[in-house]
């Protein structure tokens, strides 16, 4: 039995993905009742081609919802759910694409096997044919993930039962969210669902495109360094109780590198662990040509311990706020 769906797209200057994106949804052999974009005050031409692309398009029902203020990808999503006609709603973001025209389908199989599953995840694909068409700096950003597959709620292509996803008030957009800073509500929504039914791990694929222009700059992945530190910090400050140790060493990997550079007794070995972890958390920028050939490789791995303490003062940062609203 095909369940029909709302499919629910924030965007916010996507205008190198965006009708990819949606083209994408268009080309699904499943019942899609409606489409839900909402803009976040968009500055360059993302509303103009969904305009534009709404106009001439009449297989779904699409509204284009226009924000004066940012609510951010969590704000948007909560605002989505509420609008939608359907008793399941599917989440995507504007940045990502399905790689077939049966993701959809994969994507609800769970559901319609097992009345409680109440959520069903994605396989991400961040192929290193999209790594390719990166600048350098975009390409540092993502050099730890490309051409790895990564599964779990993260709102890039996954499907939610409705009236539960309102039950327990949807994304955090008090604690977290790009309007202060600070993200993992993903991931802090996932620790709330596993209290009220089964997540399920579809087959279903979504590539993760991110922005396909070449203006990404050095203090765009500076941003987003701080960005990172700071969401991890408060999500151990609010939800470290149940987090699993997997994810807890891998949290406490970074910390425990820069605290042992600053023990005298452990040098010169602690400077030798960090060149080593320079160097293997940006190996493909290393065995890539192109990247290989910039002069900016001789600064990299200064620039990747720099980062290394950079995301940890963050972290704690945030950690250590608590429960204040930053």
């Amino acid at each position: 039995m095909n369940i029909p769906v709302t499919v629910i797209i924030p965007m916010r200057d996507s205008e190198t993905t965006i009708i990819q994106a949606i083209e994408s949804i268009m080309n699904q052999k499943y019942p899609i009742k409606e489409l839900i974009i909402i803009d976040n005050v968009s500055k360059d031409s993302s509303v103009e081609l969904v305009d534009n692309f709404k106009k001439k398009e009449k297989r779904i029902n699409i509204t284009l919802l226009k924000h004066k203020v940012n609510k951010g990808v969590g704000g948007s999503y909560n605002e989505g759910v509420k609008m939608a006609k359907t008793d399941y709603v599917v989440f995507m973001h504007s940045d990502s694409i399905l790689p077939s025209g049966n993701e959809l389908k994969k994507l609800m199989e769970p559901i319609a096997k097992d009345p409680n599953v109440i959520a069903s995840a994605s396989i991400m694909l961040h192929p290193r044919e999209i790594w390719e068409k990166y600048n350098f700096w975009q390409k540092c950003l993502f050099a730890r993930t490309v051409g790895i597959k990564t599964s779990g709620l993260n709102g890039k292509f996954d499907c939610y039962k409705r009236d539960v996803f309102l039950s327990i008030g949807g994304y955090d957009v008090i604690h977290y969210g790009h309007h202060i800073g600070i993200g993992s509500e993903d991931a802090d929504l996932h620790i709330k669902l596993q209290d009220m039914g089964n997540i399920a791990l579809s087959k279903a694929k979504v590539i993760h495109l991110h922005n396909l222009g070449k203006d990404y700059s050095f203090w765009a992945l500076m941003a987003n360094r701080k960005f990172m530190g700071r969401s991890y910090g408060k999500l151990l400050r609010l939800q470290g109780r149940r987090l699993g140790f997997k994810s807890l060493a891998i949290f406490g990997i970074k910390p425990i590198l820069t605290l042992i550079s600053f023990i005298p007794m452990f040098f010169p070995l602690s400077l030798s662990v960090l060149i080593l972890y320079a160097i293997i958390s940006m190996n493909i920028m290393y065995r890539t040509k192109e990247t290989l050939n910039n002069p900016k490789i001789i600064l990299l791995p200064i620039i990747t311990i720099f980062f290394l303490y950079y995301e940890v003062f963050w972290m704690t940062e945030a950690f250590f706020l608590g429960r204040r609203r930053m």
